[in-house]
């Protein structure tokens, strides 16, 4: 969220950056995701979090306040971006949050303690090496024995193409004085480019490929495109380079924290397949990605050495679940179908699977324990797992608080500051 960490001038201070709640970040989903991949164990009793990169508080201030039990801390090289943070802490009256003005090179020593979970969302890729260094140094030294390390990057082969368009945007933008100039500017340009790519008559997949990026230039928030496609620093990674560099401060990855959004799923055998072919790169995983065509990677990590443990079926018995799944017509023949929110169709080959989601669609989002599901989990297990896997279905190592905090709510000052609602499980609506 902050490229300019570690340097006196911040042009964040200049265009401030609109930051907004990550989802994948919620310690409960962290937990669960490390869980279910047989990393870590969690304990989301009472725990502290750090962010790196906090901004204006967007994402850190949603957790703190559904999270009553645990201590955040964020930090931030932006003078405005913490003025922001503070005033809306202040208007939300969030009192387990702090906040301290600092960059990645000196903020090591401002803190205190160990932090069982440390997120950095839009940092690792925006940064010079030193500072880059200096955050991987934090989160190893400051990450409590069996937290959670949350990063995230620039990808390779994806962020290429990207990388073709920032160059030229970087070169349509010289020698323009200010930065909300040169923002302007870079989507007029890339306004340009995406119209000519989309009047190409050959049809031909780079014209597509290249009229797509542009087009993605032109409808992304302005901060985005002035601190992603301007930045003096944009650095993408082969997973193996990433794996290689946070291996030399003993962090180890654990799983992917959007394993189970459509953008980081691996295609089921895909896998298999590439090693049955015996196809593979510089790794397996970096050819995983070259077939996936990666644009960005969301790394949970942590201490290295560490043993994965599968999760045992108590563990897995244990989890809530939760679904709006709703049953399409029955004419009394044959199975269940049942229609996700994204128009996917669900089939309940078992009778009890149907009576589950029955019972799910009405508490949405709230969910049910398996057990309370079942009578015996272990014959639906692996399911409830695979359609969590896809996105169609939630599991949840618990509930977070539903009821106000006896404080001013949160998504009327949320609909001010940026027109939109975090939910207790840290996904954001819009909101008019």
């Amino acid at each position: 969220m902050n490229e300019g960490l570690g340097h006196a001038r911040n042009p964040y201070d200049d265009v401030p950056y609109r930051s907004l709640p990550i989802e994948w970040t919620a310690p409960e989903r962290l937990a669960l995701t490390s869980m279910l991949h047989g990393g870590p164990r969690l304990s989301l009793g009472s725990y502290r979090v750090l962010e790196l990169g906090c901004g204006d508080g967007s994402n850190l201030l949603p957790l703190a306040y559904y999270r009553r039990n645990a201590t955040f801390v964020g930090v931030d090289a932006s003078a405005v971006a913490l003025r922001a943070a503070k005033a809306h802490q202040e208007e939300a009256h969030i009192a387990n949050v702090g906040f301290l003005h600092a960059d990645i090179l000196t903020a090591d020593a401002l803190l205190e303690g160990t932090f069982d979970i440390i997120l950095a969302h839009g940092v690792l890729s925006w940064v010079p090496a030193d500072v880059r260094d200096a955050l991987l140094g934090i989160c190893a030294r400051r990450l409590a024995p069996g937290g959670l390390v949350y990063l995230n990057y620039n990808a390779l082969p994806g962020w290429n193409v990207r990388g073709m368009v920032r160059d030229f945007l970087l070169a349509q933008t010289a020698g323009i004085s200010t930065l909300r100039e040169r923002t302007t500017r870079a989507q007029e340009a890339a306004a340009a480019m995406a119209a000519s790519f989309g009047a190409s008559v050959d049809d031909h997949p780079y014209s597509r490929l290249m009229e797509r990026d542009f087009r993605f230039v032109v409808e992304s928030d302005p901060t985005y495109v002035a601190h992603e496609f301007l930045s003096t620093e944009n650095h993408a990674y082969w997973r193996s380079d990433f794996t290689a560099l946070t291996a030399r401060y003993g962090l180890t990855h654990v799983a992917e924290a959007d394993f189970n959004y459509p953008w980081s799923r691996v295609p089921d055998g895909l896998s298999r397949q590439l090693a049955e072919a015996n196809l593979r790169g510089r790794s397996a995983d970096d050819t995983l990605d070259l077939v996936s065509y990666r644009q960005l990677c969301s790394p949970i990590l942590t201490h290295a050495p560490f043993t994965p443990v599968a999760p045992s079926h108590d563990e897995l018995s244990s989890l809530i679940a939760a679904a709006s799944l709703a049953p399409l017509p029955h004419d009394g023949s044959g199975t269940r179908l049942y229609r996700h929110a994204s128009g996917f169709e669900v089939e309940a080959k078992d009778g009890a699977v149907g009576a589950a989601f029955e019972r799910l669609a009405p508490l949405w989002p709230r969910g049910l324990p398996m057990r309370e599901l079942f009578a015996d989990t272990a014959a639906f297990l692996d399911d409830f797992r695979l359609l969590h896997r896809h996105g169609l279905l939630d599991l949840r190592l618990c509930e977070p608080a539903h009821d106000a905090p006896p404080s001013a709510p949160l998504n009327a000052c949320e609909a001010r500051w940026g027109g939109y609602a975090t939910s207790p499980y840290h996904v954001r609506s819009a909101q008019q």
